[in-house]
């Protein structure tokens, strides 16, 4: 029995199945779309909130900055607490260190000569008096001269006036004993060694006739009754008696006047050659630029010996001349000057008028570019009376100490000049502000690590103190020395 393979046929499909195939693809299609727009709604969502929120960090952030501890220690930061201080305004100007006028002078040749020795140098300090240089001129030989003629010329007055005055003594003491009727030996025993000049003999002449006189009518008067002796007699020796006594008392009165007399006269001749040797020490004293000792001069080296000596203590500035080298009448030799005090001279401009009404005495502020690390203090001398012409300012010198030595006339310094009176605000030190895109602000320190950017409002500005009139509380502490660095430090993050 043979059998025959079988064949299998597909199934048709059923009329409704092909009815709803179409309908459960549009299904599908339309819920895998709908999942996809679901799906990036979603995602766009969720980047827009993590943009927000970076940028809501980035403006918390960008204000502040950490920096590690071991950039922290080699910035060596410093900081101060916000506080209240006095704070004046001011204005800098330029300046230069000049020498006080008063201890500068220029040492010249008060006369022509020869300068025969020279003996200090430029930067070589001085006592006062002390020599510098000696000049040989014939000029100064004269006046020495002159000098050592009214010396002895007042000697020998001298010498006058010390006999008149001996002889004026004498003669009062021989007087009063002439007087007493003192007897010839009298007098000769105590007036023989005593000089009375000329006196002597013109009064012992006067009192001899005197006494004779006088004697001879003492032996007339018992006669005088007796009639052995004429009236007439009498009468004559009496008459004699009264012409010999007004005769000595002439010659005493006129000795004693004439004694007086040439007393005084020499008294006015001492006078007199003492006021010619004074002139004469003056004009020498002129001539050589200070008081020369009163010695005895004939025993001077050279009577033509001029010693240039320092008027005062200072500092020899410059020379310009040298050994040997002939000089005239005014020829600068030397500058002396005392550099432990000098002059700080500034201009007060129209826009720093307000500086005119400092008073003298006023401290002022001194910085010199030289000298970066340090400030001086110089107190107003003087301010100008008179605008110069070719400035259009007004002077302002101070003095300024200088003991130290560290400041050269010729310097050039800046002058800080308090404008209006002080008042009492919050402040800080000018080096804790800086300034970016013409906003100031400060740093002020939240942790050892951690700063704040603090942007602020300021005033009134000093070398000391800025005022700030908003962004900042007293207490804050603000970092001073490394402001500059934490700047830079920002800037430097907002730009990654």
């Amino acid at each position: 029995m043979s059998t025959e393979p079988s064949t299998s046929r597909p199934s048709k499909p059923s009329p409704l199945t092909a009815r709803l195939a179409p309908a459960l693809l549009l299904i599908l299609v339309m819920g895998g779309g709908y999942w996809l727009v679901r799906s990036m709604d979603q995602k766009s969502g969720g980047s827009d909130e993590s943009t927000a929120n970076a940028a809501t960090d980035e403006s918390v952030s960008s204000n502040e900055i950490n920096l590690p501890a071991g950039k922290i220690a080699a910035a060596e930061f410093t900081s101060s607490v916000v506080s209240m201080q006095q704070v004046q305004h001011e204005h800098h100007v330029p300046g230069r260190v000049q020498y006080d006028e008063a201890r500068h002078i220029d040492i010249k040749a008060p006369m022509d000569g020869i300068l025969s020795e020279v003996l200090v140098k430029p930067g070589d300090r001085v006592n006062n008096g002390q020599l510098l240089a000696v000049v040989s001129s014939p000029e100064i030989g004269q006046a020495r001269a002159e000098v050592l003629k009214r010396q002895a010329h007042l000697q020998l007055v001298q010498r006058k006036l010390d006999r008149e005055s001996t002889i004026l003594q004498h003669l009062k003491e021989f007087l009063v004993m002439l007087d007493k009727g003192a007897e010839f030996d009298e007098l000769d025993a105590a007036f023989s060694t005593r000089p009375l000049g000329v006196y002597r003999q013109e009064l012992l002449s006067a009192y001899s006739q005197l006494r004779l006189t006088s004697d001879l009518n003492q032996n007339l008067r018992p006669l005088a009754g007796t009639g052995s002796v004429a009236e007439r007699t009498i009468r004559e020796r009496q008459a004699e008696l009264q012409i010999a006594r007004a005769e000595y008392r002439s010659v005493r009165e006129k000795s004693a006047f004439d004694a007086s007399q040439a007393e005084f006269q020499a008294r006015a001749d001492v006078a007199d050659a003492e006021r010619l040797l004074k002139i004469a020490r003056q004009q020498l004293e002129t001539l050589l630029g200070y008081p020369e000792p009163e010695v005895d001069m004939d025993s001077q080296p050279s009577l033509s010996r001029l010693e240039l000596r320092a008027p005062f203590e200072g500092t020899i500035e410059s020379r310009s001349m040298a050994r040997s080298e002939r000089v005239e009448r005014g020829d600068p030799l030397f500058i002396l000057a005392d550099t432990t005090s000098l002059y700080i001279a500034a201009d007060i401009r129209e826009n720093d008028w307000p500086a005119i009404s400092l008073q003298t005495g006023t401290k002022i502020e001194v910085s010199v570019p030289a000298i970066p690390d340090r400030t001086f203090t110089a107190t107003v001398h003087y301010i100008g009376r008179q605008v110069v012409p070719e400035t259009n300012a007004v002077p302002l010198v101070a003095t300024i100490n200088n003991v130290d030595g560290l400041l050269r006339p010729g310097m050039f310094v800046r002058v800080s000049l308090p404008l209006g009176p002080p008042r009492n605000a919050l402040a800080v030190h000018p080096e804790s502000v800086v300034q970016h895109e013409d906003q100031e602000f400060v740093f002020v320190a939240v942790t050892e690590t951690s700063f704040r950017r603090a942007d602020v409002t300021t005033g009134l500005t000093s070398d000391e103190w800025t005022e700030v009139t908003s962004g900042l509380t007293a207490g804050d502490h603000v970092i001073e020395h490394g402001a500059f660095l934490l700047k830079s430090e920002l800037l430097l993050e907002g730009e990654e």
